[in-house]
């Protein structure tokens, strides 16, 4: 069975295509997992590891109001990022992910340790989506990755669909 991010460097190069990664609560691991794959290089330009609000704020133009209204971890910030990303790392795909992994963060009971935000811009688009992981930070991060993966395949391959 063929790993989610083979499945979408896959895609990628099926379809001519390049990808770019903001992200805070993966530290590097989606980098890590995507240059384990053979070909790698043809779709991958870069990524921009964000953990201090400064790289948000000043790379990514998050705002400091949006971080002190919504916390660096969140979806309006996470939609922020993957937006400005692709002026920062030219790629077709431009996907950003947060979110906690382990506690001392912005976790509240509505947002508690293990939520985690994706977006993805595509084509003039964003998509988003929230998942809630429970287990150990690696745990919730090797998660948070691979349903990343899986997410930005999906949507993806129904924006080619309907083009």
């Amino acid at each position: 069975m063929k790993r989610p991010e083979q499945i979408l460097v896959n895609l990628l190069k099926e379809n001519e295509l390049t990808i770019a990664f903001a992200k805070s609560v993966s530290c590097g691991m989606l980098a890590h997992k995507m240059g384990t794959i053979a070909g790698t290089s043809e779709v991958f330009t870069g990524s921009l590891v964000c953990y201090n609000e400064c790289i948000k704020t000043g790379l990514l133009k998050v705002t400091k109001k949006m971080i002190a209204e919504k916390t660096s971890e969140s979806q309006e910030v996470t939609d922020v990022m993957a937006k400005h990303l692709c002026k920062i790392i030219p790629a077709d795909v431009c996907a950003a992910i947060t979110g906690l992994a382990a506690p001392g963060g912005t976790e509240t009971k509505s947002k508690p340790v293990g939520t985690v935000f994706y977006a993805l811009c595509f084509k003039g688009k964003t998509y988003r989506m929230k998942k809630r992981f429970r287990g150990s930070p690696l745990y919730i991060r090797e998660q948070a990755c691979k349903s990343f993966f899986k997410f930005i395949t999906k949507e993806v391959k129904a924006n080619l669909k309907q083009n």
